[in-house]
């Protein structure tokens, strides 16, 4: 049962080629612009096989689950946060895990300037296998920036901003090839502490389990936590958690309960009392203003 696409919550924009040839004839947006857009949760069944490749350079980042992707008979595992991304006009296969699908944010892209971003265009996949701590949350927020753009509709305005969003985010992976400084220096355990967090987000995360596996103790990877970040270990964990949560409840329509277990949470009403501390109201209130 391969599916292309209609995955439950799922956001798809697709250009339309008459829009496509303005933006190819405007001098802006014609160096670097989208033709295609989404994101897949939990999509199971999806599989896309093109004998010849797509027209455009493809960005697959994984989320969530699990899938592959295989370009010229070369085989790439993607899992959370893996991104890969796919050349033009080569043979391509890219499929979810049959038991664990992924969830991912996906693009086409194309225009005269799209080779020009270094470390990144050549004949084969640029291929991250785990992008590190808060370049996570940084090539998110370029993509939900593009879809939430576009979901009023299409215009010119938003394809140029779409389009910058899109070149930062290519200068953000050339840069730096999913090696971004989480912005805390001193310790590595707090580095190995922070990406083990981001790992385990969507799982009830303890400090003795991040210390154990540290093998440390945990009054001691407290206290260089702190002194190094300003929080506590715990602060730290539910701040990225409820982080998280505005993303499902401003750009999905999970329930409540389901963003809870999403987060690792098995009571939604202790759930709901941690967001509202956070944020100052109710996830319900929360999407209600949103509306």
């Amino acid at each position: 049962m391969k599916r292309l696409e209609n995955f439950d919550n799922e956001y798809l924009f697709v250009l339309p080629k008459t829009f496509i040839e303005k933006l190819i004839t405007t001098p802006i947006t014609s160096n670097l612009y989208l033709t295609n857009l989404g994101f897949f949760p939990n999509a199971e069944y999806h599989y896309v096989s093109r004998e010849h490749g797509a027209e455009e350079w493809i960005i697959i980042f994984c989320t969530g689950g699990s899938g592959s992707a295989t370009i010229n008979h070369v085989r790439y595992q993607l899992h959370q946060y893996s991104l890969i991304i796919l050349p033009p006009g080569v043979k391509q296969v890219y499929q979810a895990s049959e038991n664990d699908p992924w969830d991912i944010y996906w693009l086409h892209f194309t225009g005269k300037l799209a080779t020009d971003y270094p470390n990144i265009f050549t004949d084969k996949p640029f291929f991250i296998d785990h992008i590190q701590s808060n370049e996570v949350d940084t090539i998110m927020r370029y993509f939900w920036l593009m879809i939430k753009t576009y979901i009023p509709g299409f215009t010119y305005n938003r394809s140029l901003y779409t389009s910058q969003l899109l070149g930062l985010m290519l200068v953000e992976l050339s840069l730096n090839t999913g090696k971004i400084s989480n912005g805390v220096q001193g310790s590595p355990y707090v580095d190995t502490a922070i990406s083990y967090i981001y790992d385990k987000i969507d799982e009830p995360i303890r400090l003795d389990t991040i210390a154990q596996h540290l093998e440390i103790s945990s009054s001691y990877l407290s206290r260089i936590f702190k002194s190094i970040t300003g929080k506590s270990v715990n602060q730290y964990i539910t701040q990225l958690k409820m982080e998280r949560a505005t993303y499902y409840l401003s750009y999905t329509n999970i329930t409540i309960q389901q963003i809870a277990d999403r987060l690792g949470y098995t009571d939604s009403y202790y759930f709901s009392r941690v967001f509202k501390k956070e944020y100052a109201v109710s996830p319900k209130h929360y999407r209600e203003r949103l509306a």
